[in-house]
This record gives C-alpha cells, sequence and structure tokens, in this order.
C-alpha cells in the first residue's frame, strides 16, 4: 500500500462557510465495525490492512496503530492515529504509524491507494484534527488527497493536495488542504489518508521506519467543500524545461516553447503548501527565466505557472 504519495497543494484560497461538494462516506468517522480482529471505520482502510497486503501477513501481525477514539470533534467517534512500537518475528522490532485510507478495497497494484466513487470537483477538503509528540518535524505526519479519472483502464490524476503537519496541537484544529487541478475532466474517484508518521516504509521487507512511537494523530469531520472556481487544463509539460533539476544551488533556469508559458506569471511552494516565492508575468523573450530559491531548506517544491489564457501547469523542483 502506497500510504502517501509525493504531490504539494496549492492555495486556492478559500473558507469555512461556502457549499460542501459531494459527501464523504462516513467522513465523520462515527461508524466502526471489525474487520480482520480489528475495529475499523467502515469506508477506510487502516495500517493492518496494508499490512495484511505484504508478505509480512503471513505473520499475522496487527499493529494497533488506528483505533476508535471517543475524543471526538463532533459526533460519536474520532479517528486516533498512533504510532507504534511493533514486534516483527525475525526482523526486530520497528515503529509503524497510524494510517487511515478512504476505501473498502486496497488495490495494491493501484498507483492509488484505496478510492470511493466521486464526481464533484470541490475546492478544498477540510477536516479537525488534534496532535501530539514530541518530535513531529521529523515524523511529518500528513493528509492527502487525489481526485482520479480511470481511462482505458489506467487512472489518471485530476486533482491532488497534501499537507505535511509541522507542530503540535492541543485542542481540535479546523485546517485546509487546498486541491489543485491539473485536468478539466470530471474525476469518477477520491483517495484520502492520513498518516501519523510518513517517514516510514512498512510495507518492503524489512520495513524502514524513522518514527517516534508516541506521536498521535487524532482525525473527525472530513469534508470536501466549496467549488474549483475554473476548469484549467494543464499545459503539456513537454514544452516546459526546468534545468538544472535537481539543483545544487537552489537557482533554476525555465524555458518553453510556447511563448504563453514563458512568460507566464509563476509561484513556488514548499512541501507544506507555503508560498516561498512568486513573479510577476515576463517579458516576451527567448532568453531563460531565472527561479532563484537560494536560502531555501533542501528538498521537494512544486513550481505554478498560470497563463493569460486561463491555463496552468505544475512541475516539481528539488533542491539538493
Amino acid at each position: 500500500m502506497k500510504a502517501f504519495l509525493p504531490l504539494v497543494p496549492l492555495a486556492l484560497g478559500l473558507t469555512l462557510g461556502q457549499a460542501l461538494a459531494q459527501t464523504i462516506p462516513n467522513g465523520n468517522l462515527d461508524t466502526w465495525a471489525t474487520r480482520n480482529d480489528v475495529e475499523a471505520p467502515t469506508n477506510w482502510l487502516n495500517t493492518d490492512d496494508a499490512v495484511a497486503a505484504t508478505p509480512l501477513g503471513a505473520l499475522a501481525i496487527k499493529t494497533g496503530t488506528v483505533t476508535k477514539s471517543t475524543d471526538f470533534q463532533q459526533g460519536t467517534f474520532a479517528a486516533r492515529l498512533e504510532s507504534k512500537t511493533v514486534a516483527v518475528p525475525f526482523i526486530g522490532n520497528i515503529v509503524a504509524p497510524g494510517i487511515l485510507a478512504l476505501g473498502n478495497k486496497l488495490n495494491a497494484n493501484s498507483m492509488y491507494p484505496g478510492g470511493l466513487p466521486f464526481t464533484s470537483r470541490p475546492a478544498n477538503m477540510q477536516f479537525y484534527y488534534k496532535l501530539a509528540g514530541t518530535n513531529v518535524a521529523n515524523d511529518r505526519p500528513a493528509a492527502e488527497v487525489q481526485l482520479t479519472r480511470t481511462v482505458n483502464g489506467r487512472q489518471e490524476p485530476i486533482a491532488t493536495g497534501r499537507l505535511i503537519f509541522t507542530t503540535t496541537a492541543d485542542n481540535y484544529t479546523l485546517t485546509t488542504v487546498p486541491l489543485v487541478y491539473t485536468s478539466s475532466a470530471a474525476p469518477d474517484s477520491i483517495h484520502i489518508g492520513f498518516a501519523s508518521g510518513s517517514n516510514v516504509s512498512i510495507t518492503t521487507v524489512p520495513p524502514t521506519s524513522s518514527l517516534t512511537a508516541g506521536t498521535t494523530l487524532l482525525i473527525d469531520n472530513i469534508a470536501m467543500v466549496g467549488v474549483a472556481t475554473s476548469n484549467r487544463t494543464a499545459l503539456d509539460t513537454r514544452s516546459l524545461n526546468v534545468y538544472p533539476n535537481p539543483s545544487a544551488s537552489g537557482v533554476f533556469a525555465l524555458q518553453a516553447d510556447e511563448p504563453a508559458l514563458r512568460a507566464a506569471p509563476y509561484s513556488v511552494l514548499d512541501i507544506t503548501g507555503r508560498v516561498v516565492r512568486t513573479a510577476a508575468a515576463g517579458a516576451p523573450t527567448a532568453a531563460p527565466r531565472t527561479i532563484d530559491l537560494r536560502g531555501q531548506a533542501a528538498g521537494l517544491y512544486t513550481l505554478r505557472l498560470d497563463t493569460s489564457d486561463g491555463r496552468t501547469v505544475v512541475q516539481k523542483l528539488v533542491v539538493e
């Protein structure tokens, strides 16, 4: 099970008070049932489902990292995701994260885990959370959402959003994960995932982890809200060249065959969705444009360009 994918959200700026999009089944996490000797919220998969689908499943390991909690924001229950030390026979102890993924079927060979039917084009995912732990910055608890469409048996991304939690929260806090659309097509599925830590690979043999036992993420009342304000179609990224990528210096050159793309205003976001660089529309010149990320931490960034005719393109940048 691919618990999380390296996708980065782009801010679209919609807030509370907007209309709800299509409802997420059991988005309030109030309905639970026992499956494979483990209690889990209906319409959601958990860490133990992921483990059972790997060679480790033959060892009948139960992590107990996702449990029902009466510490809820509203309703009857919330989901408690806790990173726990798990004894793995022949391997030793490993700290496994609590993972919660929307869906009733693992689809282990699919690009996106789980998923349920969904046809709306919402602007954001919203939910309430609490977060406790002594090493949150290293553990990188995360939330992620993807909208996809199946074409000729292959899942194609329509929109994505991701949030990496960086600080603890003692009280239930409402947070928003904006979606960035890279296609004007309607989705047919939605994939949502939460994890108490993402610095881990529990599906490899042997599994690897640098998580801290005890990091706890409480999740409640998940909803898709708002409506995407445009039906932008992604530009063909083959006409875009950003180099060097990765960049050791943090300086990139942007070159494109299409004049509208060369001159488009752009923004650069870090992995938490924070805008770290912006630039207005450039002059209509054939010379490469400079994207300067000197002074930014090493890691993954997202470049977004918006052309004057309403199209958009998103590309990953890596600073070494």
